[in-house]
């Protein structure tokens, strides 16, 4: 950050500083920012599984559609109404494949985008369109989910069995139903025709009301106080502290008005008292962020 000019140091007594503070010497480094969609819900299952088409039918998004696996390779957000004044975000997520939490098919790229979804719309082909088993790819897609995370295969689920309108759907939907049990509610749909749809998108609307909305982000930690670190080195104090070192490197030492306020700070900040608490003397070296000093206590 840049130096306080001089009019940030004025005061009863000292009404015309003239000095002011030397900018903050800079800082460099790496970073890598992920990206997480923010979603009520995220729709997920294995790819060509109709994923995109049913967030296409209820929302105004138009994510890419095609007969093939992998036709989204980004996710893609909708905002979906439900009733009156009612509304919620659906993500429509790529793909997913076995071994995706280890990487597959772009599993992790894809995996991190539901991890802030408070519900999971799981997408079955119930057809088994291709020779799928709409009940293998539902446990697939759970054991995926709980090897990248067991917070996310926690998540709450609620089951879009797509392609009812296909042939043979009818009988898998039967198998599914019976394999899943009482644990997970089974709404049976056809993003081509729209039909079982707006069920589908009311129940999710209700369900979302029944979880509890994600915890804001904890609030930065407050400040610790300052703490300095005092050792001798070749007949050398070295003084190292973070707000000390910053305070030496702003200071412009051309300036004796400066120099002047820098040690008023130093000794403010509990410096001085360290130092004699250490057993330092006038006249001896103190270094302070590659500065050395001449000592001198005021008597």
């Amino acid at each position: 950050r840049g130096g306080r000019g001089n009019a940030r140091f004025a005061t009863s007594t000292r009404r015309a500083p003239a000095f002011a503070e030397k900018g903050e010497p800079g800082e460099e480094r790496w970073l890598k920012l992920e990206l997480k969609l923010l979603a009520d819900a995220g729709l997920i299952g294995f790819p060509n599984a109709g994923k995109s088409t049913i967030l296409a039918r209820v929302s105004a998004a138009r994510p890419k559609i095609a007969d093939y696996p992998f036709t989204t390779l980004a996710p893609c957000l909708g905002v979906v109404r439900a009733g009156e004044g009612e509304s919620f975000v659906l993500a429509d997520i790529p793909g997913l494949i076995e071994g995706a939490h280890q990487g597959a098919g772009l599993g992790h790229r894809f995996l991190r985008h539901i991890e802030r979804t408070r519900l999971l719309v799981h997408v079955v082909d119930v057809a088994g369109t291709g020779g799928r088993d709409p009940v293998e790819d539902f446990a697939v897609i759970n054991r995926e989910l709980a090897a990248y995370g067991s917070e996310l295969a926690a998540r709450p689920q609620i089951v879009a069995a797509n392609k009812i309108d296909l042939p043979g759907a009818a009988k898998n939907l039967a198998r599914l139903r019976e394999a899943l049990g009482e644990r997970y509610e089974v709404y049976p749909v056809s993003a081509l025709t729209g039909e079982g749809l707006d069920r589908l998108v009311y129940r999710i609307a209700a369900r979302l009301k029944e979880l509890p909305r994600p915890r804001p982000a904890a609030a930065a930690p407050a400040r610790p106080r300052e703490i300095l670190t005092i050792e001798r080195q070749d007949h050398v104090w070295l003084v190292k502290g973070e707000r000390v070192e910053r305070q030496v490197a702003m200071t412009d030492f051309e300036n004796p008005e400066a120099v002047q306020y820098l040690q008023h700070t130093l000794r403010r900040l509990g410096v001085e008292d360290a130092l004699r608490d250490r057993g330092a003397k006038s006249g001896d070296t103190v270094k302070i962020g590659g500065v050395e000093f001449t000592l001198h206590f005021e008597t």
